[in-house]
C-alpha cells in the first residue's frame, strides 16, 4: 500500500500553484460582488469589510431596468437551453446513427460538411442569418432563438455522435435484427439507451453554450423580454460607467444554476466525458 510520500505532497502544491492563475478571477468576483458600494474606492485585492447581499439584491430587481427582468430572463435562460438541448439529442442522434452505420460516400460527404461547418466562425454566416431571421418574422421571439442555436448546435452534436457511434460494437443491432426488429425499434430500444454517455456529453457542452452565449441573444433578441441571462448582466454596462459590483453579482446569479446541476450530477457528467474519451 503506497503511503503520503514527498513526490505525491510535491504533485500536489504543484497543482495547486498552477490552480492559482484560475482561482484569482473567482477571489476578484466573490470579493466584488458581496462588496459593499462604499468599500468599492479601496483595494478590490482585500476581502471586504463587512460583506453584504445587498448588490444580489439590486442585481435581482434592477437588471434591465425592470423588477421582474432577470427572474424573466432567468426563465428564458432555462426554456431555451433545455428546448434546444432536448431537440439536438432528437434530431443529431439518429442522424449521427445513420453517418456512422452507412459507409456510403454521401455519407461521408455530409459528415465532412458537418465538420466544415463546425470549425467555421458564427459571425461568418450573422448577417444573412438576420436577414432571414427578419424576413420570417422571427426575430425578439424565443422560437427564433432557439432555433438558431439549433443551428448553431447540430454540427458539434452530430460530430460528436457519429464519432461515439463508430466506436460502438453492432453486435445488439445484430442479433435484434435477426430477431425481425425494424431499424427504428432497434435504434429505439437498443443504440439509444447505449448511448447515454455521449448525449450527456452533447447536452453539457452545447448546454454551457446556450446559457453562456452572449452575442447570438444579443443579436437575436436585443433589449426585449425575451432576453436571456448574459444580456441581463450586460445591462448593468453603461455607456461611461460601469457597475462592477451589480455584474459580478448578477454574473454569479446566473453560474449559480449551473454550479448547482454540477454539483449534483458531477459523477455522472465526468463519467460521460471518460467514456466518451475512451469509447
Amino acid at each position: 500500500m503506497n503511503g503520503y510520500g514527498r513526490w505525491t505532497a510535491f504533485r500536489e502544491v504543484g497543482l495547486w500553484i498552477g490552480a492559482l492563475p484560475m482561482l484569482a478571477p473567482v477571489y476578484l468576483v466573490l470579493t466584488t460582488a458581496f462588496r459593499d458600494r462604499s468599500e468599492t474606492g479601496g483595494s478590490t485585492l482585500a476581502p471586504p469589510a463587512a460583506p453584504t447581499l445587498s448588490n444580489m439584491r439590486r442585481a435581482w430587481t434592477e437588471a434591465g431596468g425592470g423588477t421582474e427582468s432577470f427572474s424573466q430572463a432567468l426563465f428564458n435562460s432555462v426554456l431555451t437551453t433545455c428546448a434546444v438541448v432536448l431537440l439536438l439529442v432528437v434530431l443529431a442522434a439518429p442522424a449521427g446513427y445513420v453517418l456512422a452505420r452507412r459507409g456510403s460516400r454521401l455519407s461521408a460527404v455530409v459528415f465532412g460538411l458537418f465538420t466544415l461547418a463546425l470549425i467555421m466562425p458564427i459571425q461568418i454566416g450573422m448577417i444573412p442569418l438576420y436577414a432571414v431571421m427578419v424576413e420570417a418574422g422571427l426575430t425578439g421571439t424565443r422560437v427564433g432563438l432557439i432555433l438558431v442555436y439549433l443551428g448553431l448546435e447540430m454540427p458539434l452534436a452530430v460530430f460528436l455522435y457519429t464519432g461515439y457511434f463508430r466506436g460502438m460494437p453492432t453486435a445488439y443491432e445484430e442479433a435484434a435484427r435477426v430477431d425481425g426488429a425494424r431499424p427504428l425499434r432497434v435504434f429505439v430500444q437498443i443504440v439509444f439507451p447505449l448511448m447515454r454517455p455521449a448525449t450527456g456529453v452533447v447536452a453539457t457542452l452545447t448546454g454551457l453554450f446556450v446559457w453562456n452565449d452572449f452575442f447570438v441573444a444579443l443579436v437575436f433578441t436585443g433589449d426585449t423580454d425575451k432576453a436571456t441571462l448574459p444580456v441581463a448582466v450586460y445591462s448593468f454596462v453603461g455607456r461611461f460607467t460601469a457597475e462592477w459590483p451589480l455584474i459580478f453579482a448578477a454574473a454569479l446569479l446566473a453560474a449559480a444554476p449551473v454550479l448547482a446541476l454540477f454539483a449534483f450530477a458531477q459523477r455522472s457528467v465526468m463519467k460521460g466525458f471518460s467514456s466518451t474519451l475512451h469509447g
